[in-house]
């Protein structure tokens, strides 16, 4: 028998599981539960919804942004950019973001990935060059043609552009 959240995730539109969500604060643990879970009717609806219901460094996700985390190698694509998407606008610690950072360049090394999740690493690996320019040469690196060829030419101009926000990243490009 499905929670009365599952039943939303997998009979609601968008809204009304944002909806859902805002009038039953009780059940954000358990969105929680369900996106770091294995349960594909649920599991990245219910990150999706998180992400869409969260404040930037919200006190909800908090306690459970390690298990966010540890969730996030070898999910499928969609999911992985879900949880990307919730990991992101929180505040992490120092060994939080190395271990995000790491998570985020697999993907961004992956050209079989789609896009979109490349994308959201790659705009998690610039942000934290922004706050770590040491970094750079090591992304410098990973800025070859057979990684950005293969994305979709929207991707790649968004890629351009953000790079071009570091000077030290862009002089690869």
């Amino acid at each position: 028998m499905n929670t009365p959240l599952e039943d939303i995730l997998v009979s609601g539109y968008a809204h009304e599981m944002e909806a859902y969500l805002q009038s039953h604060p009780e059940d954000f643990p358990e969105a929680i539960d369900l996106a770091v879970a294995e349960r594909e009717r649920y599991s990245w609806r219910a990150a999706w919804l998180l992400g869409n219901c969260m404040e930037k460094n919200d006190k909800r996700v908090r306690s459970s942004l390690d298990r966010l985390i540890a969730a996030m190698p070898g999910k499928p694509d969609g999911h992985w950019r879900e949880l990307m998407k919730i990991v992101a606008v929180m505040s992490l610690n120092d060994e939080q973001e190395g271990h995000v950072f790491d998570i985020a360049m697999q993907q961004w090394l992956n050209p079989d990935r789609q896009a979109s999740v490349r994308w959201k690493a790659f705009q998690f690996i610039t942000d934290t060059v922004h706050k770590y320019p040491e970094l750079a040469e090591e992304v410098k690196l990973v800025l070859l043609p057979e990684l950005i060829d293969p994305l979709s030419p929207g991707v790649r101009r968004s890629v351009s552009k953000e790079a071009k926000k570091n000077p030290a990243i862009h002089s690869s490009l």
